[in-house]
C-alpha cells in the first residue's frame, strides 16, 4: 500500500507541472479502469486515474460433512455404489482485488465538458479457498444403503490473476463545479485473448482542487 501511495504522489508531482490541474477522488467502474475508489489527476496537457478496489470474507464455514447415513431402497431408486459423490462446503474464505490505471490526453475543452482519449491497463486477482470430501454409497443388504466418506477433507486453494488493457474514446461533464461525470468507450482486450471488444466504462470525482 505505500508503494501504491507513492506512486500516486509520484504521478501528481509530475502532472502538477502544468497549470490548471484539477484533482478529484470518487468512483470508477470498468474493466479497463478497474472498480473500487479511483483519484484523478487532469492538467491541461495530460492526465492520469487510479482506481483500487478490494472485497474479502472470512472462514465463516463450520465444514460439518455428514459422517455417515443410511438410505433405503424405495420407489425403484438404486444408488450407484462404483460413483464417487463430493460434499463442498460453503461460505468459505475469499478474496477479489483489482487495480487500475488510465493515461488520459484531453483532446477538446469547453465550458463543462472535456474531451478525450485514454489508454490503460487494469489486474484483477481472485483467491477463494474451500473444503470437499468425497463419498460413496455402500451396500448394506438388498434394500439398505450406507452414505460414508472415503477421505479425509481437504482444503481446496483457487486463485486467478487477470490483466485487461487497450485504448479508447471519453467524455466528461461537469455537473457542478466540483462534481464530474464520465463516460469511456475503451476497445478492451484480455491478456487471455478471450475479450476483444468495446467495454463502456464510467466514472464521477468530486474535484477539490
Amino acid at each position: 500500500m505505500k508503494k501504491i501511495l507513492f506512486f500516486i504522489l509520484l504521478l501528481s508531482t509530475v502532472f502538477s507541472q502544468t497549470p490548471g490541474i484539477s484533482q478529484g477522488f470518487g468512483f470508477a467502474a470498468g474493466m479497463q479502469s478497474g472498480n473500487g475508489f479511483s483519484y484523478r489527476d487532469i492538467g491541461e496537457n495530460n492526465g492520469f486515474q487510479f482506481t483500487i478496489g478490494v472485497i474479502g470474507r472470512g472462514d465463516d464455514s463450520d465444514n460439518s460433512f455428514p459422517e455417515e447415513r443410511t438410505d433405503f431402497y424405495k420407489n425403484g431408486w438404486i444408488p450407484n455404489t462404483d460413483e464417487i459423490y463430493y460434499e463442498q462446503s460453503y461460505d468459505n474464505s475469499y478474496f477479489w482485488g483489482n487495480l487500475g490505471f488510465l493515461y488520459i490526453k484531453p483532446l477538446h475543452r469547453v465550458e463543462k465538458s472535456m474531451f478525450y482519449w485514454f489508454g490503460g491497463i487494469s489486474t484483477q486477482v481472485n483467491y477463494e479457498k474451500s473444503y470437499e470430501r468425497q463419498y460413496k454409497y455402500f451396500e448394506e443388504s438388498e434394500t439398505e444403503y450406507t452414505y460414508k466418506p472415503i477421505d479425509d477433507e481437504r482444503v481446496i486453494k483457487e486463485s486467478e490473476l487477470r490483466i485487461f488493457g487497450g485504448l479508447g474514446l471519453g467524455i466528461s461533464y461537469n455537473v457542478t463545479k466540483h462534481i464530474t461525470f464520465s463516460f469511456e468507450l475503451p476497445l478492451t482486450v484480455s491478456d487471455e485473448g478471450d475479450i476483444w471488444m468495446i467495454v463502456p466504462q464510467g466514472a464521477v470525482h468530486y474535484f477539490y482542487k
